[in-house]
């Protein structure tokens, strides 16, 4: 892979996830779990407990959650209370002995206690697991690659094109607490109630930002970004950590899912810092599952698809669109201030500017208000332009095939407390049309990499030998990997869709066929 920022094609192949192509013989929280001792006068008639409740928010500052199935918003209440502490103001709302509180930022979560123990996925995992899906509220679609967050802890994983999750809680946990986020909707914190029972829905309501002064004091994106980059060193880990991650890749033709590809990894991040150690990988366990029929005439690998998902890290590589030359390339416009948890973020576009023949970006980065950490960026090769560079994405293909590139987007997401944030999740996907020599028909094929840190020790630097390092043209869907139910034991993963599903199922069905 380039290690370049950018300057000439070599260099942009950090981005572009490597494809060999050949001829078959037949693709952040703070919070405590005591409330503030604020107190509390309040006289209602007649009033819903949601409006008790927005009174005292009031009073105090703090804003509720709850779950609408414990608690009824709507019931009226005749409610009195005289310069009481805010627990004791909620407990007499309340009436109820099983509920306690927790708080987190400006947010006080109500909950009641787990009367029940969580159950162990097995006598080896100590781990309850639970399921869920995270849909827009209105629409009641589904939310792709939300952040979902076990709070108090360094745990974290993704929902997976669907909204599907699934989250392993570790069993000393008694009163567990979920934390889903999604870039421009509210987050949520949703507790955890034993015994489990079915799958969650989690609904989340976008988050209508007004327009403020701050905004036309910003009005140049070209400082409000200058002054982003150079705030990198205090807004993200300055030391080395160790990470958990969940890696995944799939190689699709048209609907057909013909290589489908795994991994737990162990990772010795290095710092955000100039001059600083490498990253490095290695594979804890890993599984491929390979569907190639006869239709199957193209067979694509993806090569160092692993090193290409830590190189997407674009704060410690810095792609030209941020470089300190950037606006020699590229036109920026201040689009949009949406909410992010808690957070306000700019919204920032760019394209590359109309006199560059070359092929560049085009993309929008979100800036937080405050600090200027760049949370997320979203990305893609100009789609005008990148029909014209096949080789961009190829180390080897057989003469007789001709490629298409159609599009290669990119998308990378930072998280943290405090303001260190660090890399939290990465995609890449490519799609494009691909046809043997003298042929009219061709087929659309669709290569994926996905990548979301599970967990993170900052200031650890795990120790990885050479020989375990992961080799940088490793093709993960060539290693002797041995599909198991329950492989992952204790770690989180991304759910695979219902069409990977299916995949899975079928093959563990014909793997389990006498003869097989």
């Amino acid at each position: 892979m380039g290690s370049g920022i950018r300057g000439n094609m070599e260099d942009r192949l950090w981005l572009t996830p490597l494809l060999i192509l050949a001829f078959l013989l037949s693709s952040s929280l703070h919070g405590q779990d005591s409330i503030p001792g604020i107190r509390v006068t309040l006289s209602s008639k007649n009033m819903t407990v949601n409006q008790v409740l927005d009174e005292i928010t009031i009073q105090t500052g703090y804003h509720f959650t709850f779950n609408a199935d414990q608690i009824s918003g709507k019931e009226r209440v005749q409610f009195e209370v005289n310069d009481l502490t805010l627990e004791e103001t909620l407990d007499s709302l309340l009436h109820n002995p099983r509920f306690a509180y927790r708080l987190i930022d400006r947010n006080i979560v109500i909950f009641p206690k787990n009367e029940s123990a969580p159950v162990p996925i097995n006598l080896e995992t100590n781990r309850s697991i639970v399921r869920g899906r995270v849909l827009d509220s209105r629409s009641g679609k589904p939310l792709p690659y939300a952040t979902i967050a076990l709070y108090g802890t360094s745990l974290g994983s993704i929902s997976n094109q669907e909204g599907e999750f699934s989250f392993k809680i570790p069993g000393t946990l008694s009163d567990p607490l979920l934390v889903v986020s999604y870039m421009g909707y509210q987050r949520i914190l949703h507790p955890v109630t034993y015994p489990l029972e079915g799958e969650l829905t989690i609904f989340l309501e976008r988050e209508t930002i007004p327009l403020q002064e701050v905004i036309i004091r910003f009005a140049d994106p070209g400082i409000l970004l200058r002054e982003a980059l150079n705030r990198i060193p205090s807004n993200y880990l300055d030391d080395n950590s160790t990470m958990t991650a969940f890696y995944r890749e799939s190689v699709k033709r048209n609907e057909h899912c013909m290589v489908y590809s795994e991994a737990i990894l162990d990772v010795a991040k290095g710092a955000y810092t100039p001059n600083s150690a490498p990253d490095r990988v290695r594979i804890r366990q890993g599984r491929k599952i390979a569907d190639v029929t006869t239709e199957d005439t193209v067979l694509i690998k993806l090569r160092s698809g692993i090193y290409t998902s830590f190189s997407l890290d674009v704060i410690k590589n810095r792609p030209d669109f941020l470089s300190d030359d950037l606006l020699e390339r590229y036109d920026l416009e201040f689009t949009d201030l949406i909410a992010y948890g808690e957070r306000l973020v700019y919204v920032i576009s760019f394209q590359q500017k109309t006199q560059i023949p070359e092929l560049l970006f085009r993309g929008q980065l979100y800036l937080d208000q405050e600090n200027l950490a760049i949370l997320a960026a979203d990305f893609e090769f100009n789609p005008e332009l990148i029909h014209r560079e096949p080789e961009l994405f190829l180390v080897s293909r057989s003469p007789n095939i001709r490629i298409r590139p159609v599009t290669a987007r990119y998308h990378v997401e930072y998280r943290g407390s405090e303001g260190n944030y660090h890399v939290s999740q990465v995609r890449a996907e490519l799609e494009m049309k691909i046809r043997k020599r003298r042929k009219w028909m061709g087929a659309k094929y669709r290569i994926a990499i996905e990548m979301a840190v599970t967990d993170v020790i900052p200031g650890q630097r795990l120790r990885i030998s050479a020989s375990e390092r992961v080799d940088p043209n490793i093709v993960l869907s060539d290693e002797p990997f041995k599909f198991d139910p329950l492989f992952w034991g204790i770690y989180n993963s991304i759910e695979p869709e219902a069409s990977l599903k299916e995949s899975i199922e079928r093959l563990q069905h014909i793997l389990q066929e006498p003869g097989q």
